[in-house]
């Protein structure tokens, strides 16, 4: 067999194959690509899984070291992308082999990630979204000054527990920290709205806008069909807020198309994006986004809370 390793932005157009034309975004930083024979072991497929990590670290490193552009986060952010997905390639294998799969399994593995890849959100950065689907951008105020909400006592116990835990990894800043405030606004809103956490959404795959979404509040009928999405939330990975704005519009951009193509359009989807600590949220409005010059806090969970209430209001008093 042949086992490929495709850089993020990249998809086999079929199995052990590679397909030039499937580069979307960010072609100049293509991973190399290695095979082994049908009698290969599990451990020889780790081997190139691990070289590609290596050879994506080095790349980062060689743009950190000769880069003189100004935009230095965009220009980083190919690179540091196809670290991301050489390092999720890399643990997602070394569980499987750890689980006594074969090399076919691992192959098999990598072909999906690297596909999911593909179309997905996070391949945008706020330019490709200003140049690829005529959104302007425009930064402002997206709320007026808002009377603090008083959190509940259970809200309230589960951050103080993810505080005294002190857990700083993405998985524990989703469970602990994230979902709890998520759950808080659900139930405030005598639960009008469906909560729904990595679910994947299709609002137009050819162009892109297909992928994962870590929460997204929908008015819904259904738990199983997503019906009209109206706020996406996107989990940093690192506190860096700037470098995921892109996904974060992707997101609102493909709720927009999706509710368009069910015959639910909504003129306006906001959106947010938050490292746990810090929450910064997005509205856009017909094809012009607003990216909030104001950061909410979770120090200062009362307007935040506030924020995402006046966000629910305002769907609550047209759907």
């Amino acid at each position: 067999m042949a086992l490929f390793l495709p850089h993020y932005g990249a998809a086999s157009a079929s199995a052990g194959a590679f397909n030039q034309e499937n580069l979307n975004h960010n072609a100049n930083t293509m991973s190399t690509l290695q095979s082994i024979p049908e009698s290969a072991s599990t451990l020889d497929a780790l081997r190139i899984v691990a070289a590609e990590y290596d050879a994506a670290v080095a790349d980062l490193v060689d743009k950190c070291q000769w880069n003189s552009n100004d935009d230095i986060q965009e220009y980083l952010r190919p690179a540091r992308k196809r670290v991301e997905l050489a390092q999720k390639v890399w643990r997602t294998s070394f569980d499987l082999a750890k689980r006594g799969a074969t090399a076919q399994t691992i192959q098999s593995t990598v072909e999906d990630i690297a596909a999911k890849a593909a179309m997905a959100f996070s391949n945008f950065s706020l330019s490709d979204i200003e140049a690829e689907f005529g959104i302007s951008l425009n930064d402002t105020e997206i709320f007026s000054v808002l009377p603090p909400l008083e959190p509940s006592p259970k809200l309230v116990s589960a951050l103080h527990l993810a505080q005294e835990l002190g857990g700083q990894s993405e998985k524990f800043r989703s469970e602990a920290i994230v979902f709890p405030v998520m759950i808080e606004i659900w139930e405030r809103n005598n639960k009008f709205f469906t909560l729904y956490s990595g679910e994947t959404l299709v609002g137009d795959a050819e162009r892109g806008l297909k992928g994962e979404c870590d929460f997204l509040f929908a008015k819904s009928t259904s738990k199983r069909v997503i019906g009209k999405p109206v706020m996406q939330l996107v989990e940093v990975k690192r506190d860096d807020i700037d470098a995921w704005l892109g996904q974060c519009a992707a997101q609102m951009l493909g709720a927009k198309i999706y509710n368009e193509k069910k015959g639910t359009p909504l003129e306006t989807i906001y959106g947010c994006v938050t490292t746990g600590d810090d929450w910064l949220f997005l509205r856009l409005t017909g094809n012009e986004l607003f990216v909030d010059t104001r950061k909410y806090y979770l120090g200062q969970i009362g307007e935040l809370l506030a924020a995402f209430q006046h966000i629910l209001d305002y769907y609550k008093a047209i759907l």
